[in-house]
């Protein structure tokens, strides 16, 4: 006897529901991708500084843009990321009662302890898809940042590394 089990997958609008409303909770780290709920992987030692380091580098762009870490970023109806960084078009309302939407961000940063592959091969074409002008990929492990620019049918048309010094 075969058993048929359906999926349900939901939209950011569901999802964002689910967590206005508590049926996800504070400490649930999870984002939407493809519809689909997935725990994030736990934040180490390495990467909470890592994020402390940029946000106080970033701090320094003042006026220009807002500075957004780990909150959430609307990417399609079915994906919703909660990047370690996001630099956001500046508002004088800090998008006060909205979630801040991928054409909202200029830069979005993203630091792989133990994600690399995933942020590369799931979050980066999503990013680029919905416009994402600039994504960073941090990578801890070899030490370097992955630079990509220019989005272009779901990828990015200029990508280079950047190593210390």
């Amino acid at each position: 006897m075969s058993i048929t089990l359906s999926r349900r997958l939901f939209t950011t609008r569901e999802f964002r529901n689910m967590i206005e409303t508590g049926v996800l909770g504070e400490d649930d780290r999870v984002e939407l991708v493809d519809g689909e709920i997935v725990e994030m992987t736990a934040t180490g030692h390495r990467h909470a500084t890592c994020v402390r380091k940029l946000n106080h580098l970033f701090q320094k762009v003042g006026d220009r843009a807002l500075v957004d870490v780990q909150n959430p970023l609307g990417i399609s109806d079915g994906d919703d990321f909660y990047p370690d960084l996001a630099l956001l078009k500046p508002r004088d309302d800090a998008y006060s009662g909205t979630i801040p939407q991928a054409t909202d961000a200029l830069l979005v940063v993203e630091v792989s302890d133990t994600t690399l592959e995933f942020d590369r091969t799931v979050k980066l074409p999503r990013y680029a898809a919905a416009g994402v002008p600039e994504l960073w990929i941090v990578d801890l492990k070899s030490d370097r940042i992955w630079v990509h620019r220019k989005p272009l049918d779901g990828d990015y048309g200029e990508v280079f590394e950047a190593h210390p010094g």
